[in-house]
C-alpha cells in the first residue's frame, strides 16, 4: 500500500513532468536554440551518419551527438523525440532524487528535496536545449543511486553497474571525472580488505572504456584520445592570463564566466584546439610563469556558485528571474553545505554520507579548481547539493541554541 508521503511524492514528481512539458512546448522548444554548442551536436551528428570523421568531433564527449544520431535514425521527428527525451530524463531524475534522499536522509529531507527539485530553474531550462546537461543528470543520480546500494550492500552486480554507468555519463560530459579516484580512495580507506574486490572492478572497468575510447578514436582520427581534448583548452583558460583563445584552424573561445568578467583580450594560438597535449603544456607554462595562479584558481569554487550567470539560459526572456533564482539558491545551498560538513565528524553514518553525498560535491570543486569554472558545471551536481544543503539546514534548526542563563 503506497503511504501517504509516497502519493504527495508522486503528485510532486506528476507536477515536474509538466511543468517541464510546458516549458517546451510554449517557452522555449528544442528546435528554436540551434545554435552554439547545440548546432555543434547536431553537426557532429550528421558528419557521423555519413561517416565523415573530424578531431573537432571527439572536442567534447562523442555521446551526446551520438545519442542524437540514434533519434535521427530512429524518426524524422528527432527533435520532437530529443524534446520528449530532455521531459523524461528530468523527470526520472526527481524520482531517483527522491528515493536515494529518503533512503540516506528520512522522509522529509526526501520530500524537501523532490520539491525543490521539481521547480530547479536551472534543471528546467536544460529541457529546452539539445544539450547534454540532461541525460548526464539523470545517470548522476543513477550513479547516486547505485552509490548508496554499493555501500549499503557491497554486491558485485552494484559495483559493475557503478562503473558502467559512471563511465557512460563520462562519454555524456566529463565534469565529474575525479568522483571515480576519489569514491574508489576513500572506499579502500574507510572498508580496507573489504573492498578490494570493488576497486578493481571499478578500475577495471573504467580503464577498459578509457582505453576502448582511445582505439575508437585512433581507427576513426588516427590518434589515440582516452578522453574529449576539450580538457587542454580548459586547462588554458584557467591557468594562463588571456581567456579569449583563438587557434589555427579558425575557431576562437571565451567562456561565459571570462566574457562576463570582460576579460575579452584575444589570445591567437598556432595549434588546433583539438591538440589537448599541447594546451597542457601551454597551461604547465603559464603555472611556471605565475605561480600565484595555484591559489587564484581557488576562485573556480565560489564561481560555481556566484558571480557569472547560467549560459544560455541567461539569454532567454527569462533571464532576470534566473539571476535572482540563482542568487538566493546558491546563498541558501551554501549555508546548507558548510552546516552539513561541521556536523558530518559526529554523524553516525559518517561512511555513507561522505562517499554517497560529500565526495561527488568536493569532486566538481576539485575539477573546477585545477580547470576552469561556471555555473553550468554545477547545475548536475544539484543532484547532491540540494539534499545535502537542506539536510544542513534541518540540522541548523534542530541544533538547540545554548541557555542565556547559562553563559
Amino acid at each position: 500500500m503506497i503511504s501517504k508521503d509516497s502519493r504527495f511524492a508522486y503528485i510532486i514528481i506528476a507536477f515536474g513532468f509538466f511543468l517541464r512539458l510546458a516549458y517546451v512546448q510554449f517557452i522555449n522548444p528544442i528546435g528554436g536554440s540551434l545554435y552554439s554548442d547545440m548546432a555543434n551536436y547536431v553537426q557532429v551528428a550528421d558528419l557521423i551518419r555519413i561517416n565523415e570523421w573530424r578531431p573537432s568531433h571527439f572536442f567534447q564527449p562523442i555521446g551526446f551527438p551520438y545519442l542524437i544520431l540514434l533519434l535521427k535514425t530512429l524518426t524524422p521527428k528527432w527533435i520532437t523525440a530529443l524534446e520528449w527525451l530532455q521531459i523524461m530524463a528530468g523527470t526520472l531524475t526527481l524520482f531517483i532524487m527522491w528515493k536515494v534522499t529518503r533512503e540516506s536522509f528520512g522522509e522529509k529531507i526526501g520530500l524537501m528535496s523532490l520539491a525543490l527539485g521539481s521547480v530547479h530553474l536551472p534543471w528546467i531550462a536544460f529541457t529546452g536545449y539539445a544539450l547534454s546537461e540532461n541525460v548526464f543528470i539523470f545517470l548522476l543520480s543513477t550513479l547516486a543511486w547505485l552509490t548508496l546500494k554499493l555501500v549499503r550492500e557491497e554486491k558485485m552486480v552494484f559495483t559493475l553497474l557503478w562503473a558502467v554507468v559512471f563511465f557512460a555519463a563520462f562519454l555524456i560530459k566529463g565534469v565529474h571525472i575525479f568522483y571515480a579516484p576519489l569514491f574508489v580512495l576513500v572506499l579502500f580507506l574507510y572498508k580496507g580488505k573489504k573492498s578490494i574486490k570493488n576497486v578493481v572492478i571499478i578500475c577495471l572497468v573504467i580503464s577498459t572504456g578509457l582505453v576502448g575510447h582511445g582505439l575508437f578514436t585512433k581507427q576513426k582520427i588516427g590518434k589515440f584520445q582516452m578522453s574529449a581534448s576539450a580538457g587542454g583548452l580548459n586547462f588554458v583558460e584557467g591557468k594562463c592570463p588571456l581567456k579569449n583563445n583563438a587557434d589555427n584552424a579558425g575557431y576562437s573561445w571565451l567562456s561565459p564566466l571570462y566574457h562576463q568578467l570582460g576579460m575579452n583580450k584575444l589570445k591567437r594560438w598556432d595549434h588546433p584546439f583539438t591538440d589537448s597535449s599541447f594546451f597542457m603544456k601551454e597551461g604547465l607554462n603559464c603555472i611556471k610563469n605565475d605561480p600565484f595562479v595555484l591559489i587564484q584558481s581557488l576562485e573556480g569554487i565560489p564561481f560555481l556558485f556566484f558571480g557569472n550567470t547560467l549560459w544560455p539560459a541567461n539569454g532567454s526572456k527569462f533571464k532576470n528571474q534566473m539571476r535572482l533564482y540563482e542568487l538566493y539558491f546558491s546563498c541558501f545551498c551554501l549555508i546548507g553545505l558548510v552546516v552539513f560538513v561541521c556536523f558530518l565528524k559526529g554523524s553516525p553514518n559518517k561512511v555513507e554520507e561522505v562517499l554517497l553525498w560529500g565526495l561527488p560535491i568536493l569532486s566538481v570543486m576539485i575539477c573546477v579548481y585545477i580547470f576552469k569554472s561556471e555555473i553550468r558545471f554545477r547545475v548536475p551536481f544539484d543532484i547532491w547539493i540540494i539534499p545535502v544543503a537542506i539536510k544542513g539546514w534541518s540540522l541548523l534548526v534542530k541544533t538547540k541554541l545554548p541557555d542565556p542563563d547559562s553563559l
